[in-house]
């Protein structure tokens, strides 16, 4: 399914910087780069194929520096993971160093934000941070606030190996009941 594309420009200081949702633009090659950065270090990189997989499955947000012969040089990007209907979980939000310090980061969440509100149906827009400093970007800029006890949900997750000792135990504990199956039907 084709995804619309979404398109943002903006001048900070004497430079002029574009977002885009266009996957043509965002080279493979600087994500890459930013997963390998040690501000992202959620993150890691990866074989081509799965990358090309992540990024076909994902809204990403490039955020390019605009050079004097309007070229193209990527400087930043946010990923949305989304079924374009209910859901919208942004993660992956990169800034190279230096271009911190102009808003940039404020107005890619904000681009991210648009993007939210255009989900037909979104129950939520989510992410993960450990951050003091990005959970008061994320609640000033998106209203998003930390599930707790007020709330009648809970934020769960998992990770790989989690998600693997869990398998490796409910396959054990299947076994044992089949096998204690069994030995009520020998008894019988």
């Amino acid at each position: 399914m084709d995804q619309k594309v979404w398109q943002w420009k903006r001048d900070a200081g004497s430079q002029s910087f574009l977002i885009s949702t266009s996957k043509e633009l965002l080279p493979h090659s600087f994500v890459q780069e930013a997963f390998a950065d040690n501000a992202m270090f959620w993150a890691k990189p990866m074989s081509a194929e799965n990358l090309k997989t992540m990024l076909d499955n994902s809204c990403t947000l490039g955020l390019y520096r605009v050079e004097s012969d309007e070229s193209l040089t990527p400087v930043g990007m946010a990923r949305l993971v989304t079924d374009y209907v209910t859901l919208a979980y942004l993660t992956d939000v990169f800034l190279k160093e230096d271009t911190r310090g102009l808003g940039l980061g404020k107005w890619m969440v904000h681009c991210c934000r648009e993007i939210a509100l255009d989900v037909s149906e979104l129950r939520f827009m989510l992410l993960l941070t450990g951050s003091e400093q990005a959970q008061q970007l994320y609640r000033r800029e998106c209203g998003m606030e930390r599930f707790g006890d007020e709330h009648a949900l809970a934020a769960m997750g998992a990770r790989r190996q989690a998600l693997e000792t869990c398998t490796r135990s409910t396959k054990l504990a299947e076994a044992d009941t089949a096998s204690k199956h069994q030995s009520t039907d020998n008894a019988a």
